[in-house]
């Protein structure tokens, strides 16, 4: 089967948010359209966001942000970035996953459709609720938060780890697998 991306450019781009500021990204200009693995990439990636009549498709790491657009990838919140040669070696890493993911589409149902992101409430309403600091967070709360947002693991939360809570635990672990 052949790669979906054989070349690319590649560019460092100050922050449209804060120009001036000394952060920048990097634009992957792309001379076809990769349109066509958004869905298998929105099925693949579990934090991705998705606007299908837009194709338009977003992904949020921990610390990069990633747009996915037909004939650019833009990806975002590079701390550190120390010039174009590492540029190169982040756009590499990820043109080659894009291309793996393409490989493998017919052993993945693409998704059309957007997930629905929990709420912060709807995990911390299933936690414990004890405030405890097990995790490292001062509060349930905050350990929901980043818990949304794939900063922390679920197995984080000890007293979910308890055979008591195994219901719990499995419920959340349920809310968040749709994401």
């Amino acid at each position: 089967m052949g790669n979906l991306i054989e070349s690319y450019d590649l560019d460092l781009v100050e922050s449209g948010c804060a120009p001036g500021a000394g952060r920048y990204g990097i634009l992957v200009i792309l001379p076809n359209d990769i349109s066509i693995v958004f869905p298998y990439l929105n099925a693949v990636f579990p934090n991705a966001q998705y606007d299908h009549a837009n194709e338009v498709l977003i992904l949020k790491k921990p610390t990069q942000w990633y747009a996915f657009r037909p004939r650019e990838i833009r990806i975002a919140n590079l701390e550190g970035l120390e010039g174009l040669s590492q540029a190169r070696e982040i756009a590499e890493n990820l043109v080659g996953r894009i291309n793996k993911i393409w490989e493998q589409r017919k052993d993945i149902v693409p998704r059309l459709t957007e997930r629905k992101l929990a709420s912060i409430m709807d995990i911390y309403q299933l936690l414990p609720r004890t405030n405890c600091r097990q995790c490292g967070y001062l509060t349930c709360l905050a350990f929901a938060a980043d818990l949304r947002k794939s900063a922390t693991r679920l197995e984080a939360c000890l007293p979910l780890l308890k055979p008591e809570n195994t219901v719990t635990k499995d419920k959340i672990h349920d809310l968040m697998a749709d994401e």
